[in-house]
């Protein structure tokens, strides 16, 4: 065994050790308890460092805060929850310099390695050390399943590859200790809510749902197609009877901050941005076209009728007989309602009652 590699035993021997805790201290837990030791471990195994003055902090973040609470330069990668919404792993810069540094060249050299962006091998390499402190967080704990799935090189990409929901944070502070070279490091998980049992059909009480909710539920379950539409072109006929395979078509920079999704009656009913989720295309909704709030369906009010046909008098209700007289005339003089105005027909005409038609003309083809 070499010096330097009896240097952290020394150290930690050397160290002295931290007060007790208060025992009247709140104590913070959750998911990922033991990572402080897990991480530990599996830094130890694949790198001559040794992590101390390890601490744990929780936290409960809505998908904005924990935007913000990423470092612009930080190591992100996806964390696959094994069917459910996507967690996230962060690891800051300083710290992600010194564990590549410690795997690849063995030791940490006096001077602090520059800013730089990950690789494909960084985001292998720390995949592997990331993998062994979640298998080792123990059966009890449901984040010993979780595993890195992809590393994220673009931040723009995070608010579509993650969920818009409360994430619980466990962030880990220690310093991570080779030789004579100390360095801190910060870890973070973001990790989603567990799922909620489901619960048995049989133990619930619920009624049979009525003729109007099950025809709601069909015609709400019936699908709609819409098309994600990158933007439009107006050519000429020349050239878009020219267009063949591998022809360029040049679309306005502007259009590459939007997509409009298309119904099939052609009318835009939102407005997104492109970007990726759990590893497919998606379109995130941004707004509506034109600025306007979205509008609700309300139920279509049956027509009203709109009053008295013209030339009716006005004291004629809607039913009444044509021979009698109008509300409020109880006389016996009065004399029978009758239309004002119209001509008197003859009773043998078969138009007799109905309302005069504009002529019509219809050319039929001929048989020459």
């Amino acid at each position: 065994m070499s010096v330097p590699d009896r240097d952290p035993v020394l150290r930690r021997k050397l160290t002295p050790r931290p007060p007790p805790p208060d025992p009247d201290a709140p104590v913070l837990s959750g998911r990922a308890g033991l990572l402080a030791r897990a991480f530990g471990r599996s830094i130890s195994n694949a790198a001559p460092l040794v992590a101390e003055d390890t601490a744990l902090h929780w936290k409960h973040a809505s998908l904005p805060e924990l935007l913000d609470a990423i470092d612009s330069d930080a190591f992100v990668m996806l964390l696959d929850t094994g069917g459910g919404p996507p967690g996230l792993v962060t690891m800051d810069q300083q710290g992600f310099a010194t564990v590549i540094e410690a795997m690849t060249i063995g030791r940490l050299g006096v001077a602090k390695p520059g800013i730089r962006r990950p690789t494909s091998t960084d985001s292998a390499l720390l995949a592997e050390i990331l993998d062994a402190a979640l298998k080792g967080l123990g059966p009890e704990d449901p984040v010993t399943g979780f595993r890195c799935a992809r590393p994220v090189p673009d931040h723009r990409l995070l608010p579509v590859l993650l969920d818009e929901i409360d994430y619980d944070l466990v962030a880990l502070t220690a310093v991570l200790i080779s030789g004579d070279v100390t360095r801190p490091l910060r870890l973070m998980l973001a990790l989603p809510p567990l799922p909620e049992d489901p619960v048995d059909p049989s133990d619930t009480d619920t009624p049979a749902p009525s003729w109007t909710e099950a025809i709601e539920d069909a015609v709400m379950g019936a699908s709609a197609d819409l098309r994600a539409e990158l933007g439009r072109l107006r050519l000429p006929l020349a050239d878009v009877l020219a267009l063949a395979s591998g022809r360029a078509l040049t679309l306005p920079l502007s259009n590459l901050e939007e997509v409009n999704l298309v119904a099939l009656d052609g009318v835009t009913h939102a407005i997104g941005r492109l970007g990726q989720t759990r590893g497919m295309r998606a379109v995130r909704l941004t707004g509506w076209p034109g600025s306007l709030q979205h509008h609700t369906m309300i139920d279509a009010a049956p027509p009203r009728a709109q009053g008295a046909a013209a030339g009716l008098g006005t004291g004629m209700s809607l039913g009444a007989p044509l021979d009698d007289p109008p509300q409020g005339d109880t006389s016996e003089d009065a004399q029978p309602f009758t239309f004002q105005g119209a001509e008197p027909t003859e009773p043998d005409d078969p138009a007799a009652g109905f309302p005069a038609m504009a002529p019509m003309s219809l050319d039929l083809p001929g048989d020459d």
